[in-house]
This record gives structure tokens, sequence and C-alpha cells, in this order.
């Protein structure tokens, strides 16, 4: 597996300056570094931004609230949402709801257009936005389409985050801290912060470094960092679920809580559909991006098998970490 392993960094160093990968295979984690990163001392201890994979953590929180009796996945946006923007909201019987937010099945855009704007060219694109611009977006407009499909959003998973912590009275990392991550060990893994690491894993962007993100309002969207070897941590639970409520919350995540003509989803997870005789395991995955980060998740709960993947690139078409993470995860196969 080593060699698998040393030949797919290889290939992907061709486009990224460092990466690391870290392998869960019969209970026992390992960790490779490469190119910049390969005289790392501890490669699963280097803090990364995994961004839209903090999605997959925020579709948890949801289904540990959900099952607190806190929130219902089929309630309203407008139910959980402050006054004034739930007034301009349709009827709710026409609303998406937090399931819809969680699967990117809402209708909601990738980003409303004001918020791209406010962006521009910021190297932090996310910085200047705050909770008030969240809110604003919600009108009328605001309906569930006749026909739910899914389209990824980052406003609305950012949303839901917003949602999630109105209902429970308790600012988002906080909830996520005490609701998962402590309680599943994760004590390296926070928003804007690796808790008790070092710094975040430098990245580049047009050949140029480029600075960590701060997420701020749509922190649920992608804010968390964290290190390969509590990635694992977290690939672990969800492998073999603990007993009690934080367990049910992983199981019903997993779903899929949306079924496309060639697309499941569950709780922010995607599910990896493959052809039945293409050679190729099925997976629970997701992955990220930042302007200096690529992130790659997928776990396969039948084989006990997880892979996780960094690189200090910001991600493209065809990503080639998520290629180097495919590559590592079939070749477990062997």
């Amino acid at each position: 597996m080593a060699e698998s392993v040393g030949e797919s960094i290889g290939r992907a160093l061709r486009k990224v300056r460092g990466v690391t990968v870290g392998v869960l295979d019969g209970g026992v984690a390992s960790f490779t570094a490469g190119g910049d990163l390969d005289r790392a001392a501890d490669p699963g201890a280097l803090c990364w931004e995994i961004g839209s994979i903090t999605k997959v953590f925020t579709g948890v929180l949801l289904a540990e609230m959900a099952g607190r009796g806190e929130v219902a996945l089929d309630d309203p946006v407008g139910r959980h949402a402050p006054a004034g923007a739930a007034a301009r909201l349709p009827g709710e019987a026409h609303q998406p709801t937090l399931r819809h937010l969680a699967t990117h099945t809402s209708g909601l855009p990738r980003l409303p257009l004001r918020m791209v704007r406010a962006a521009g060219r910021s190297d932090d694109p996310y910085a200047g936005l705050s909770a008030d611009d969240v809110w604003a977006h919600l009108g009328p407009a605001t309906r569930l389409p006749r026909r739910p499909r899914h389209s990824y959003s980052n406003y609305g998973v950012g949303l839901l985050g917003h949602l999630l912590e109105r209902a429970a009275g308790m600012p988002y990392p906080d909830l996520l801290a005490e609701r998962v991550l402590d309680p599943l060990g994760l004590t390296a893994t926070g928003c804007d912060d690796c808790r008790g690491g070092g710094p975040v894993v430098g990245g580049f962007r047009r050949r140029r470094e480029t600075p960590p993100w701060t997420f701020g309002a749509l922190e649920a969207a992608g804010a968390l960092r964290s290190t390969p070897a509590d990635m694992l941590r977290f690939a672990a639970a969800c492998l073999d679920a603990p007993a009690g409520p934080l367990g049910g919350a992983l199981e019903a995540s997993f779903g899929p809580h949306h079924r496309g003509r060639l697309q499941r989803v569950g709780l922010g997870w995607q599910h990896r559909v493959v052809p039945p005789r293409g050679g190729r395991r099925p997976a629970l995955w997701h992955n990220g991006g930042t302007y200096g980060t690529a992130s790659f998740l997928a776990i396969d709960r039948e084989r006990q098998r997880a892979v996780v993947a960094f690189g200090n690139r910001g991600p493209v078409l065809a990503s080639p970490i998520d290629r180097l993470g495919w590559a590592v995860f079939d070749g477990l196969e062997g």
C-alpha cells in the first residue's frame, strides 16, 4: 500500500507543492507527506483548512439537534429566522426546509450576487460578510422549487449554521465544539483555528502565497481547520458510530436524504454512485477548497476504510487532490 500512496503522491506533486495523505485501514491510521512537506516530523499533526468538508460537520450537527428535538429536518427556514426576515418569506409550505439546505436542494444560489460583489477580488473573500448579509437575501423569492434538485449552495449551508445557532442559543463554533467535536475527541479541530495546534499550512494560488480564509457569516459552509489525524478520528467514528445520541446523529447524517437521477446526498455528505461493474467502490465523501488548500475525505463503511488528503494549492477543475484521494482510496482494494 505504501508504494501505491507514494506513486499517487508523485503524480499529484506535478501540480501541487506539498501534500499529506492519511489512510485508515483495519483500524490503523498512517500518514504520508510529500513535496514541500516531506520533512514534517508528524504529517498527521499538520494544520489544514478543510474548506467545504465543514459542511459534513454542519450536517451532523443538524442531525444531532434534530435528535434532541430542538429542530426538525423538515422545519421551514422561517421558523428559526429573525422575525423581520421570516416576515418577508412566502408561506411555510413554500419555504425550503433545513433538510433542503443540508442537501443543496433549496433552490438558493451558490452565493447571492450581492455577496459575490462584496467579496470582490479579495484574497479573503468571505471576511467582510455579516449575519445581516445572510438575512438580507431572504425574501419572497426564497421559494422551494416545484421539483427540488441538487444545486450546490455555500450560502444555503451558511444560512443553516445561523438557523441552528439561533435554535440552540449558542454561536455556531461553540455549538459545534460542544455537540460534535469534543465528544468525538477532535481536539485539534475548530473554526478558524486548529485548537492547540500550529499554524495553518501555507497555501499558494497562481504561484504566489495566499493567506488562510476567515469565513465569518458563512462559517458553517467552510470555516473549519483540522489535522489529518483528527480527520481520521472523525472517519473512525463514522465507520463505527459510537453508542448514544451522537452515534445516532452520525448514522442519520449519512442518508441519502435526496436521490437524484445520478446523485445521492446525505446531510452534508455526497454519495459516490458507481456503476455495477465499474471497478470502483461506493463511498461517503466530500472535498473542499480555499484559495490555498484543497481537501478530500472518503469513507467505505462496508470495508471499514477511509482516506483523507490535503494539498497546499487551491482547487481547480479536475483537482489533483481529488484524483490523489480517489487513487489511494481505490488502490486499497489491492
